[in-house]
């Protein structure tokens, strides 16, 4: 004989196995008819259901609702049990909708409620999406309630982690150092608009305005055809360092600024094009500077070619000056060798006995003409220089050979100033290696300048020492007048004369 109860599953074997004698709704076998069919469908259902019935609210309950009570144990005390005793932990929320469907004030939908229950030994946060509705008796009198529902936690958890993640994706938009904007519809009205977007168009409030309301501008720059296409065709446009005029607030000027940009289509889930989605960096700055870079490098390269120029033409002058000087060395050397050689004969008495007057103005003129023999030698040395033409013959060189000759050399000016001279150190037997003629002429020059500018009565001291294994170290002192400190980095350029501490200017080619 079959029962209410026969047929597979885990909840008609508990209902058969149960006694429900012990409660308000006695023996099954003496249901009223209306409460066998009711519990008969909701059994036989594959989606959740649970039902309340009677005054105490029993509770019976089918397969699919079974796994929402957890795996402890509970679902069997859930059978058979009054709800109010049952579901204490919710009974301030679902009690006041039962109720109210008890009393006729019809069907009841709730959707993603928050009802933490206790289940698997512990409250756990559970969503539900329910519906409440009355369940008649055989007269037709409201005598329970049906419950369909379906547990949503798992898809509530979804939503709220796609909302979260979606925040945080609105967050790292609006801070993107890019600026990002999202235009519905073909009359593209922002939707979103980040931090950035903001700042390029110098403007605040945007969303829900129509783009070319706000940029104007825009779109007899050809941005609005742009815009057309990318939706029309699906393809995104993507610009490189594009010009856009933009006007950037109320009462200010038009401007040139320089976007790298993107128009993607905004694809919705059946595959339709609703907008564009812009996506771009503003390289105003990053263009301006290349130029500017670019500008200064064409000056320079410019420069650089004036500079080439210059300093060819310079060359052509050293050389010519070189040349000149060479030209004028030779042209005065040779009358002024003329004239050195008849001062000779002079001396020699070739043409006669000499008064003491005429010796002393010929010994003035000999000297006066070795002096203008020098300043030439000066001259010429010094175009030999520029032209890298001075040639040099090294050998070993007795530093005392040196000294002597420089002496012999010096010793008549000092005795005719007055002054005294001195030779300190160890110069014997030291060998140096170097050009013989131009170690006497650095040699000779130093004491001269010495003599020349130490007043009557003063002292000249030459010092050789040995610093090193391969150093020789030879110094010319004076107790003359000296250069000036602001003078000292001067002293080695040609052709410069600085003047004497006490301002009084000196002879020579510098």
């Amino acid at each position: 004989m079959k029962t209410l109860f026969d047929g597979p599953g885990e909840m008609r074997a508990l209902c058969r196995s149960f006694d429900w004698a012990s409660t308000s709704l006695g023996p099954y076998e003496a249901w009223p008819a209306s409460l066998r069919v009711t519990v008969k469908n909701l059994l036989a259902s594959r989606h959740p259901k649970f039902l309340f019935w009677g005054p105490d609210l029993i509770q019976i309950f089918n397969d699919a609702y079974r796994p929402s009570l957890g795996d402890d144990g509970r679902h069997v005390l859930a059978l058979g049990a009054r709800g109010r005793e049952f579901w204490t932990e919710i009974w301030h929320a679902i009690g006041p909708q039962i109720d109210e469907v008890m009393r006729g004030g019809g069907s009841t939908w709730h959707e993603d409620q928050f009802l933490p229950i206790l289940r698997n030994g512990r409250m756990e946060d559970v969503y539900w999406t329910y519906s409440y509705s009355a369940a008649h008796d055989d007269d037709n009198r409201i005598a329970g309630v049906l419950v369909v529902c379906q547990e949503t936690t798992s898809q509530v958890a979804l939503r709220q982690q796609l909302d979260l993640e979606r925040s945080r994706l609105a967050v790292v938009f609006q801070q993107a150092p890019t600026f990002v904007a999202v235009l519905r519809g073909r009359n593209y009205v922002f939707e979103f608009v980040n931090e950035a977007c903001h700042r390029l168009l110098g403007q605040s409030d945007l969303v829900g305005r129509l783009a070319f309301d706000v940029v104007a501008e825009a779109r007899d720059q050809g941005f609005e055809s742009l815009l057309d296409d990318v939706v029309e065709t699906g393809k995104p446009f993507v610009g490189r360092e594009v010009p856009l005029k933009l006007i950037r607030g109320a009462g200010q000027q038009m401007e040139e600024r320089y976007v790298d940009f993107v128009f993607s289509p905004l694809i919705e889930v059946d595959g339709s094009r609703s907008g564009v989605i812009v996506h771009g960096v503003d390289i105003t700055d990053h263009v301006n500077s290349r130029r500017e870079v670019e500008r200064l490098l064409v000056a320079s390269e410019q420069a650089r070619t004036e500079a080439d120029h210059a300093r060819a033409e310079a060359d052509a002058a050293n050389r010519g000056k070189g040349e000149f000087l060479a030209m004028i060395s030779h042209e005065l050397r040779t009358p002024l060798a003329a004239i050195g050689g008849y001062l000779e004969l002079l001396g020699m008495q070739e043409a006669g006995p000499q008064t003491a007057t005429q010796s002393r103005y010929l010994d003035r003129i000999q000297h006066n003409q070795r002096h203008l023999l020098g300043l030439i030698d000066d001259l010429l040395l010094h175009s030999q220089l520029d032209a890298g033409q001075v040639r040099y013959r090294l050998e070993a060189l007795p530093v005392d050979e040196l000294l002597d000759t420089c002496e012999a050399l010096t010793m008549p000016q000092m005795q005719e100033r007055g002054l005294e001279y001195a030779r300190s150190g160890r110069e014997h037997a030291l060998l140096a290696w170097g050009d013989r003629q131009k170690a006497h002429q650095i040699l000779a020059n130093l004491v001269g300048n010495a003599i020349k500018f130490t007043p009557a009565g003063g002292r000249i001291t030459i010092d050789c020492r040995q610093d090193t294994e391969d150093t020789i170290h030879v110094t010319v002192s004076d107790t003359g007048r000296g250069i000036r400190d602001s003078d000292l980095s001067r002293i080695f350029e040609p052709f410069v004369q600085v003047f004497s501490a006490d301002g009084s200017p000196s002879g020579g080619a510098g």
